[in-house]
Parts: structure tokens; C-alpha cells; sequence
């Protein structure tokens, strides 16, 4: 289920610990109720840090009954969020050409990490091509 974050509430909880208590609604769904969940640190997939979670954020959420199981961040709403939540990417150890780390998909308003294929560079989300500015 992707997830869109509209709120962060805590990191730690009441009693401290390692989880991330946040709210958001299931992503282009106009009548899904806003949600609270709070997920363990250990199922933040590609996050450097729970601490960075951040409103905006589209998570792509795996549940095992009504827990997260995992958390992978798909795309943000600003550039920055999704550049610090994944941290630096791994780069080849010699590039002969144009390397896209994030682009801003037009037909969903977010900031992703793009998939290439057949030399053209592919929103994970929709499967449309990015245009290269």
C-alpha cells in the first residue's frame, strides 16, 4: 500500500524506543480516512535513520496483520526530504554518462528515484517517462 505522510507525531514513543509514530492517507485514494501508524525502526527498508522521516513522504508500506513490516520510501514531496532520507546514493565506480539520481514526476507530483530502461528514465510510481531538464 503506498502511503503518503501528512504528519509525523513522535520518534521513540511515550516510553522512548525505536519507532516512528506518524499520520497520512493511502495515496490516490480520495475518500481513505487519514490513518496513525506507528512502525519500528527495524522495518524502515531503505531509511538512513527513523529520525528522517519526514511529512510528504511516500512510503510503500507491507503489513503482517495490522504491523509494518516494512517501509520502503518511494518519493517526497521536496527534493530535499527524499535526497536526506536516502542518504548518498552508490554511484558506479566509473560513470560514462548521465547518472539521474531523483527527478520530480510531473503525473505524480513527487520528487522519486527513477528506473532506467531502454535508455529512457522511468517514474517508478506511474511507469511514465521523466523528461530531463
Amino acid at each position: 500500500m503506498f502511503f503518503l505522510v501528512t504528519e509525523v507525531h513522535n520518534f521513540g514513543g511515550f516510553f522512548g524506543g525505536d519507532t516512528v509514530a506518524l499520520s497520512g492517507k493511502v495515496w490516490h485514494d480520495a475518500e481513505a480516512a487519514e490513518q496513525t501508524l506507528t512502525i519500528d525502526e527495524a522495518a524502515l527498508v531503505n531509511l538512513t535513520d527513523r529520525h528522517l522521516v519526514a511529512a510528504g513522504m511516500l512510503l510503500d508500506l507491507t503489513f503482517a496483520g495490522a504491523r509494518v513490516e516494512a517501509a520502503v520510501v518511494r518519493g517526497a514531496s521536496e527534493h530535499a526530504t527524499l535526497r536526506r532520507a536516502l542518504g548518498e546514493p552508490e554511484l558506479p565506480p566509473l560513470l560514462t554518462g548521465l547518472a539521474l539520481l531523483s527527478c520530480r514526476c510531473a503525473a505524480c507530483k513527487l520528487w522519486v528515484t527513477p528506473v532506467r530502461r531502454d535508455d529512457t528514465e522511468l517514474c517508478p510510481l506511474c511507469g511514465r517517462g521523466v523528461a530531463l531538464r
